[in-house]
């Protein structure tokens, strides 16, 4: 029967062969760009959500499902997000983009469509409407919702949709330690019961 002896550079070379797997497996969800989505379902006004995969994303899902929102805008013959986020290049002003983007698989680990089935096409218009006019607002670091110069991506939802008339958020707010004002999560809107699921991943 053959026996080994483990030196201190045997567990050092296995540990290395360990974490190089492991970072190995780790990586396989960017094989995939972005889920197959069936756009021809959506439509002006509903929801999107996404799970990031940022140590801040996790910490915002930590009580909920999902770290991140924005609303589709169906123009012409073109589906899009709008939304709103922090970013590293400077460019934080709403963006709309699509829906391969909004979910690749670089910035999103799951994902969701959200509808309510009771809004009619002239709230659908305003909210489209609306969001078409945020183009030129930034990110809100400092998550004040009662200022609407700039926003976070929670804020632009729910901004949207009271411009149409229905406060989706039922006014559940929450205190965060470095927010100046009680703010509002994505998981917020996500676990209202006047919600339909569209599509998810």
């Amino acid at each position: 029967m053959l026996t080994f002896t483990l030196n201190k550079r045997h567990i050092y070379l296995l540990l290395i062969l360990l974490l190089a797997t492991s970072c190995r497996c780790g990586n396989n969800h960017h094989t995939v760009s972005s889920p197959k989505i069936p756009t021809e379902m959506l439509c002006s006004g509903d929801l999107v959500f996404r799970l990031g995969r940022s140590l801040e994303s996790r910490v915002i899902a930590s009580d909920g499902k999902y770290s991140h929102i924005g609303i589709i805008i169906r123009k012409d013959s073109s589906t899009l997000v709008a939304h709103i986020e922090p970013s590293p290049n400077g460019s934080e002003r709403t963006k709309y983009e699509s829906l391969e983007d909004f979910f690749h698989s670089e910035v999103a680990s799951a994902g969701a469509v959200m509808r309510i089935n009771e809004l009619d096409s002239t709230q659908r218009d305003k909210i489209s409407a609306y969001l078409l006019s945020c183009a030129d607002i930034t990110f809100d670091h400092d998550y004040i919702l009662s200022d609407s110069t700039k926003m976070y991506c929670t804020e632009l939802v729910y901004r949207a949709y009271k411009c149409a008339g229905l406060d989706i958020t039922h006014g559940i707010r929450h205190k965060l330690p470095l927010a100046q004002e009680p703010v509002v999560l994505p998981s917020d809107i996500f676990q209202q019961n006047e919600f339909e699921a569209i599509w998810s991943y």
